[in-house]
């Protein structure tokens, strides 16, 4: 034990040197490439930025600086000639690496007292509001006064300490090193009260848990602080140029730099919002002149969630569009389109679902047949013409432009009804005393959604709107609509906020329960698991939301690694509920049960050259893998006793069977399977669904000693309609295990989602009889898959296969922009040797301890390829010099003596490195990479552990 944890800090060492030495080097790449773009004569200015205050500056995907202020400075390099370059450092090392000398310029900051007596300052550049952020529960704290007993998280060495205590001495204050660990911090309920800068996260959930609990509306403001670059004292020279090229930047690019990042520009008052009138219920004026409507109240709450102020430009419809387009509106309130009828606008939030029917006049409609022949009105833009037309194939459609036209029609005789948003007819009814004279014909209904729209270029607005739209609840939503709609079957939010209704001795019940303790597996997503910040996640997560929210239930989730001990701990009582238990006779004798909540088909996983198997006659006498402890293994056994079971401790282990041939197939739930399958983690499998088992569901496995508690948690799964069950789907089905958003390809999001909406007994049917059909999606599926077959299975990189592809792409690419690509021919030194002294695992760890070294020094448009045993291929394109290239080269060499710590006194690892260069050493894939692979057997010949170029 002794030994596993000495290596694992040995290695935490190495990787940070590694990181610390890819750092340097990137940081030369980039010099030189700045040199290269302003001339050799001109020397780059080292800008460090804090790497986590987003908007403003932060480390981006790629591990590149972004943020409102590196664009500002971009422009000012453009204006000045000057070339820059970015290094991104802890807001506390940032500071540090001015004081030192490593860099010249700090990218921007608040200037304090302290900081004025280590560093001079520009003139403004920019500026950010700071806040405190109070917990919902402190909404009557009004003054700094109200907050002194209470604890406030701030950044270590922010702006915002001296401020504080300034504004409000003895406020007791505790730091954190960085803004990711203070809103961590604040996630995990650490904190009532935190210091933060306006903006918003770029980590979705975290900014709709934190929103949720710390709304906008109720902080209090520091103060507006002016961002100023910093240089160290005594750099005049250096402070007149910054101040001279700022004082030269466009105002309408800093506007336009500030609605990317921000979502808003600092001129305005906060966003304007193009709204068509009479339109009510959802927008128009009142008696008193204001805008009022559904959407109105949708929007007002948003700007109340945001702390961002809005203001409506009133227009009619195709006006508001237009408003849009020219500037006039940011967005648009909310537009009725579909892809075939689109504004060509940016789709922005779905804000609303509206549901459109036939009005007919007088005589109430019984079947749609009785329409044949005859005439019906419409509007012009509806985007549901198509259906209308495939609907009603025998009708003729007439076209009107108001309301008023079409209701006249009707009366007159012209039409016989028409098609129209159902909300919005009724309340022109009932305000023109109508109400009596058209009936509504249920059997015709359409849905179109209403979308906040935008210009293609407003990224940052969108991203600001959504933003603040995810933190609004489905029961504010209702709240809201109930306000506005007369017609029940014309509301959306249904059963958001519907609640159980309990009698006296069931409250009595619920209330004495105290906490109740809920096992899930960790690693079983979607269904369940941890996420990244140790919370349990997963559909089964929002199960239990529910019955908190329906019961008052005190659910404590506990985790655990795999379903065999699940199971036994609800078995002995050591939990008391479970989700996803199947019911079986043998469990029915220790466990209560819920009903069925949640649809679980089966579905099985096999190697993509074996044929799909669909039911279990096709499974006798193959190796069928299961997890150990699953209600199915007696099951298969009865059904189909030829089966060969292969027990395994979860899905991960059941996949890695059937993908190393220790089983043929492997047999879970489907959405498991989908999403494992997505990641690409296994990209020689391929997916079948089980016919057999097409109609399971999951119930919830309850200790008997809750038998009372059953039936309440069956009231309360009641609830789960389909919308919500639906939304909650497609939620989870794009969502990667502890990482967020993970989009899933269309088609395999279809599929799962279309499991609940279909009904599994019909897709059951489905695949078990329509062969013909069934084998066209698999072999269409099997394509997609293979396309995840070009990589490496120990380490990931992409094989010989797709370098080949990556190869040919870089000529014909740099061959076209008449440039220079380098091709790096990795062979690690004396493997046979290696091998002899090493188990397979050893090596296996080296092997991807050499792949991790490659991948972190390198750019991500560049290429590492496994290309054998023990060598490796890097494409580096678009290089702009040899010297970049050799820097590389000589930290890889150093890497791999570094990593040779790791091996606890046995030999070192090292490498023979070739590097060829395109054009000079050849023009074709095929010329370079064989020049590279020369190069890299004369310096195997030199002895080894160095590199020898063309």
């Amino acid at each position: 034990m002794k030994r596993v944890i000495h290596l694992v800090v040995i290695f935490c060492t190495f990787l940070l040197a590694l990181q610390s030495t890819a750092k340097a080097a990137a940081m030369d790449v980039a010099i030189d490439a700045a040199k290269g773009s302003a001339g050799s004569n001109t020397p780059p200015l080292i800008i460090v930025a804090g790497e986590d205050s987003y908007p403003f500056q932060f480390l981006d995907d790629q591990g590149e600086v972004a943020g409102l202020l590196v664009e500002l400075w971009q422009e000012w390099s453009r204006v000045t000639a000057t070339p820059v370059v970015f290094v991104a450092r802890h807001w506390s090392e940032s500071l540090e690496q001015l004081r030192q000398g490593h860099a010249q310029v700090h990218i921007g900051l608040g200037k304090t007292a302290q900081r004025s007596s280590e560093f001079d300052f520009s003139a403004p550049i920019s500026e950010v509001g700071t806040y405190l952020y109070l917990h919902k529960s402190l909404k009557d704290k009004k003054q700094f006064k109200d907050l002194l007993p209470y604890q406030i998280g701030v950044v270590a060495d922010s702006a915002h300490i001296p401020e504080l205590q300034r504004l409000q001495p003895g406020l007791m204050l505790k730091t954190y090193p960085s803004r990711e660990a203070l809103l961590e911090a604040v996630s995990r309920g650490e904190l009532y009260i935190f210091a933060g800068m306006e903006g918003y996260l770029r980590d979705q959930g975290l900014q709709q848990d934190i929103m949720n609990s710390f709304p906008a509306n109720i902080r209090i403001a520091i103060k507006k602080t002016p961002i100023r670059a910093a240089v160290r004292k005594g750099e005049h020279k250096l402070l007149a140029q910054i101040d001279s090229g700022f004082a030269r930047l466009d105002k309408d690019f800093i506007q336009q730099a500030e609605r990317r990042w921000l979502g808003y520009q600092r001129q305005q008052a906060g966003i304007r919002i193009a709204m068509p009138l009479g339109a009510e219920p959802y927008g128009d004026l009142g008696l008193d002149g204001q805008p009022h409507g559904l959407f109105v109240d949708i929007w007002q709450l948003w700007s109340e969630k945001t702390g961002i102020s809005i203001d409506f430009v009133a227009s009619d419809m195709n006006g508001s569009l237009k408003d849009v387009r020219n500037g006039i509106a940011d967005v648009q309130i909310g537009y009725p389109e579909n892809d075939e009828l689109n504004s060509g606008l940016q789709r922005v939030w779905n804000l609303y679902t509206m549901k459109s029917r036939l009005f007919v006049y007088q005589q109430p409609l019984t079947d749609l047949t009785e329409l044949k022949g005859k005439r019906i009105g419409v509007f012009p833009t509806s985007p549901y013409l198509a259906q209308l037309r495939q609907a009603l194939p025998e009708t003729q459609i007439r076209f009107y432009d108001s309301m008023a036209a079409m209701t006249a029609a009707a009366r007159k005789g012209d039409i016989t009804g028409f098609v129209a948003s159902g909300a919005l007819t009724s309340h022109y009814l009932l305000l023109t005393q109508g109400w009596g004279d058209f009936h509504q014909a249920p059997m015709l209904e359409f849905s179109t959604n209403n979308y906040v729209l935008t210009r293609e270029d407003e990224k940052g607005l969108a991203q600001r709107v959504a933003s603040g739209f995810n933190s609004i609840s489905l029961q504010e939503l209702a709240a809201i609509e109930r306000k506005w709609m007369l017609n029940p079957q014309d509301l959306i939010f249904t059963g958001a906020d519907k609640r159980v209704v309990l009698n006296d001795s069931q409250q009595a019940y619920l209330a004495g329960l105290g906490e109740l303790k809920m096992g899930y597996l960790k690693h079983w997503s979607p269904m369940e698991f941890t996420d990244a910040a140790g919370k349990f996640a997963g559909i089964n997560s929002d199960v239990a939301k529910l019955l908190t929210e329906q019961l008052g239930l005190k659910l404590v989730p506990l985790a655990f690694d795999d379903w065999q001990s699940l199971i036994q701990a609800l078995l002995r009582g050591d939990i008391d509920i479970a989700g996803s238990v199947a019911e079986t006779a043998e469990r029915k004798q220790s466990l209560a049960f819920s009903a069925p909540y949640w649809p679980s088909p089966w579905a099985l996983v096999s190697r993509l050259q074996q044929v799909s198997v669909f039911n279990l006659e096709q499974l006798s006498g193959q190796r069928l893998a299961v997890v150990e402890g699953y209600h199915l293994v007696p099951l298969l056994m009865s059904l189909q006793p030829g089966l060969k079971l292969v027990l395994v401790a979860d899905s991960d282990a059941g996949l890695a069977a059937v993908a190393d041939g220790k089983a043929d197939v492997f047999i879970d739930k489907v959405v498991t399977l989908a999403q494992r399958l997505q990641g690409g983690h296994f990209g020689e499998l391929k997916l079948s669904l089980l016919a057999d088992f097409s109609d399971q569901h999951s119930r919830l496995g309850i200790n008997p000693k809750y038998a009372e508690l059953v039936p309440l948690i069956d009231m309360a799964l009641g609830m789960l309609d389909k919308p919500r069950q639906q939304r909650i789907y497609e939620h989870w089905l794009t969502a990667d295990a502890g990482h967020g958003p993970l989009q899933m390809s269309g088609w395999l999001s279809y599929l799962l989602v279309s499991l609940l909406s279909l009904g599994l007994a019909l897709v059951g049917l489905l695949i078990y009889r329509r062969h013909g059909a069934e084998a066209q999606l698999r072999r269409k599926l099997e394509k997609q898959l293979q396309l995840l077959g070009n990589r490496d299975r120990l380490t990931g990189l992409p094989n010989r296969h797709l370098l080949d592809d990556r190869l040919q792409q870089a000529v014909l690419m740099h061959g076209r922009e008449q440039g220079s690509f380098a091709l790096v021919f990795v062979g690690l030194d004396e493997v046979k040797r290696l091998t002899k002294a090493r188990s397979a695992k050893e090596m296996d760890r080296i092997l991807l301890i050499v792949a991790g070294l490659l991948q972190d020094a390198v750019r991500e448009s560049d290429t590492v390829a496994r290309f054998g045993a023990e060598e490796f291929v890097l494409i580096l394109n678009r290089i702009h010099g040899r010297d970049q290239v050799y820097q590389l080269v000589d930290s890889l060499l150093h890497g791999l003596t570094t990593a040779a710590e790791l091996l606890q006194g046995k030999d070192a690892v090292s490498a023979s490195i070739g590097v060829a260069f395109y054009p000079k050493d050849g023009d074709t894939a095929i010329d370079i990479l064989k020049r590279a692979v020369q190069l890299s057997s004369l310096a195997k010949e030199s002895g080894g552990s160095c590199y020898r170029v063309g």
